[in-house]
């Protein structure tokens, strides 16, 4: 821990990333420099990605295979980038990891563009969790953040990967995600963002297959300045295949559209999306659009929205028990951002819990 100076280790907290914590398997970089990346555990192989695809010829022709190199500008950057920063992960199959796997991007100089691509592979009937953080230092308020990756998750595997996102005011980020969830996959996939950010643009896509499931869970606060632009998109493509999509979204003068979409192809496929906002201020907007798309009969998708702002009758009666009123309304927005993700190990939902408790982005209400 010496060798990092009190501001980069407040950065690398502020997503979770506790150098003090037991890892199966990290990954750390700061703007391009990889400054570590091991495993712990035969269980879990972890690679530069520019090693990886050196090493495995096959693992070129999955690059790029589920987010096209042309897909958009960001992606087609992420492409072209010669620095060819990223991570490979493999975990082997038919294994159980229980400690986490950590991997964590620093934006670590002003109008810096940092450009990532990476690749993770649950082989068949395997089990992890992988907390992925990304940031940017103090003095880093400025920059861009690009990131490309692809998870393929083969039958009978189970993924829960949490992204955990902290940045500087003026900074850009755009994630560009897909996952290939197979027979009777699991992908688990929450986005946590609670603090100041100049724009955030992503849609993760996910394939899933017969009897699979995708998952996707968002707790977003937006302050003043901030522009989320944020969704999910599952195409159930297996006959049974199922998908949850939560967002919880808290607007303090920042402006949010959330989108959801859900496309059914064959029978027996479910899903249902659920969206919840709280306006703070007449400064901000958050726009919802759910969207289902039905091209079988026997489907059973849904969806719900709300927008509304704090309850009168739960800040009445939090000052009636002698608590103060900017006090009350963050209490009050804690238990909004306090979203249960029911396939997520209860240590991981702890983190994200204490992530919200400790901001201090409510003490600006």
């Amino acid at each position: 821990m010496n060798s990092y100076d009190e501001p980069t280790l407040q950065a690398m907290k502020n997503v979770a990333y506790n150098l003090g914590e037991d890892k199966s398997a990290t990954f750390f970089a700061r703007d391009t420099q990889i400054v570590d990346a091991h495993s712990a555990t035969s269980a879990v192989e972890i690679l530069p990605i520019e090693i990886a695809l050196e090493k495995y010829e096959w693992l070129r022709k999955l690059s790029y295979s589920l987010v096209s190199a042309d897909q958009d500008s960001y992606v087609e950057e992420v492409a072209n980038n010669p620095a060819n920063l990223g991570y490979f992960i493999r975990v082997r199959a038919g294994e159980k990891v229980v400690l986490p796997i950590y991997t964590c991007y620093l934006i670590d100089s002003s109008r810096f563009t940092q450009c990532t691509h990476n690749i993770v592979i649950a082989e068949e009937g395997s089990e992890f969790h992988l907390i992925s953080g990304c940031t940017s230092n103090v003095h880093a308020e400025s920059g861009r953040h690009i990131g490309v990756s692809e998870f393929f998750i083969h039958d009978n595997a189970i993924v829960t990967s949490t992204m955990v996102h902290s940045w500087g005011k003026e900074v850009e980020v755009y994630p560009r995600t897909a996952a290939y969830v197979g027979k009777n996959g699991t992908f688990v996939s929450s986005y946590v963002a609670l603090g100041s950010v100049k724009s955030v643009q992503m849609d993760p896509k996910a394939i899933i297959k017969e009897g699979g499931l995708g998952e996707f869970y968002s707790v977003i606060y937006a302050p003043e300045g901030s522009v989320f632009d944020v969704g999910s998109t599952a195409l159930l493509e297996g006959e049974g295949a199922s998908t949850q999509m939560i967002s919880r979204v808290v607007s303090n003068g920042g402006h949010v559209l959330t989108r959801g979409k859900i496309i059914g192809e064959k029978s027996g496929g479910r899903g249902t999306m659920a969206c919840n906002g709280l306006l703070l201020s007449d400064k901000g907007f958050i726009h919802a659009i759910p969207e289902l798309v039905a091209n079988n009969p026997n489907l059973e998708l849904s969806h719900e929205a709300s927008v509304g702002m704090i309850s009168k009758d739960e800040l009445a009666y939090l000052m009636a028990s002698g608590i103060e009123e900017d006090r009350a309304k963050s209490l009050i927005i804690e238990g909004f951002l306090d979203l249960h993700i029911p396939s997520l190990p209860e240590y991981l939902q702890r983190q994200i819990n204490a992530l919200v408790e400790e901001t201090k982005v409510f003490d600006t209400i």
